[in-house]
């Protein structure tokens, strides 16, 4: 990851929080970059709890703002801290503060931790899914059983310049974490069923065979236009165990996700489709399902238009 100047990471004390924290502070220290830690309390629990037990809910949320800042405090003097670290506690909707904290350090960058497939729960939380949707940098979601380098990176390209964004953030972590490296184009290979041979839709007999010689040709065509996508990024390449791919599914987050799984990621990088003239920017059908799967800790790059399309 280049140019990494301010990083937020989600401090919710769980173990997927701590791995995400250690991430945090390990791409901060290459980065040389600033680093910002911080808890949110949900007012809604807060205001609901205060009910519950009886108590004042301005005095029970300055204790419990205490007690979060003291464990924060906690965590940070066990070294998982880069130096002038900040850990903060606020007290509000967590994607709201989570949005807030990002732009108000300009972020480049916000980690979050995910669980471990073997832990309940599948993808990320509510939480994790809206703050991709919302803030304008990248997003690490960062798997609880994972602290270290990354050993295996797949990067996803899909020939927009999102995606050549995406690789590219791919290419500076593997040079740091001195990864493998395999970047990938999933093509979506044509479901034919011969029995619609003839169908009123279109299809008549000996059409299937038609689109195949299509399908091929195409096919053939893709591994020349993925070595061309990525020619600028040749010279930092240099380097690096680099693999070149086309993966054929029947569905292009699948795709990823089942590829991602065959080759034993770390970590998956790929960019979200993005919609302008939406208040709240949408991930895409392709990164939904992806992250509903997700088979390791995941970098999720925004268009370069995201952030205006926000303002």
């Amino acid at each position: 990851m280049n140019a990494l100047r301010s990083i937020v990471v989600g401090l919710d004390f769980t173990p997927a929080s701590r791995a995400a924290l250690s991430q945090a502070a390990r791409i901060a220290a290459w980065n040389e970059a600033a680093l910002h830690t911080v808890h949110v309390i949900d007012s809604t629990w807060l205001d609901d709890l205060a009910a519950l037990v009886g108590l004042d809910r301005d005095r029970f949320a300055s204790e419990i703002t205490e007690r979060a800042r003291n464990m924060a405090k906690d965590v940070a003097s066990q070294g998982e801290l880069a130096i002038g670290a900040r850990a903060d506690v606020a007290v509000g909707s967590p994607v709201d503060m989570l949005s807030r904290t990002v732009k108000s350090v300009n972020a480049d960058l916000l980690v979050l931790g995910v669980r471990s497939p073997a832990s309940e729960g599948r993808g990320p939380g509510p939480v994790a899914t809206a703050c991709l949707r919302r803030v304008p940098c990248k997003v690490l979601l960062a798997r609880e059983d994972h602290t270290g380098p990354y050993k295996s990176i797949v990067a996803c390209a899909d020939f927009s310049d999102t995606s050549f964004r995406a690789v590219q953030q791919a290419v500076r972590i593997a040079q740091q974490d001195k990864s493998a490296l395999r970047i990938v184009h999933v093509a979506l290979r044509p479901m034919l069923d011969m029995a619609f041979a003839g169908h009123p839709l279109g299809l008549w007999p000996g059409q299937p065979l038609k689109l195949m010689e299509m399908w091929n040709t195409y096919r053939t065509a893709l591994e020349p236009r993925l070595e061309n996508f990525i020619e600028p990024l040749r010279h930092e390449m240099a380097a690096l165990n680099v693999t070149l791919d086309i993966a054929e599914h029947d569905h292009y987050g699948r795709g990823i996700a089942a590829y991602a799984k065959q080759h034993h990621a770390d970590l998956l990088v790929l960019g979200t489709q993005g919609r302008t003239t939406l208040r709240y920017a949408l991930l895409g059908s392709t990164a939904e399902r992806v992250l509903n799967e997700l088979p390791c800790s995941a970098l999720v790059v925004k268009p370069a238009e995201f952030a205006q399309d926000l303002d």
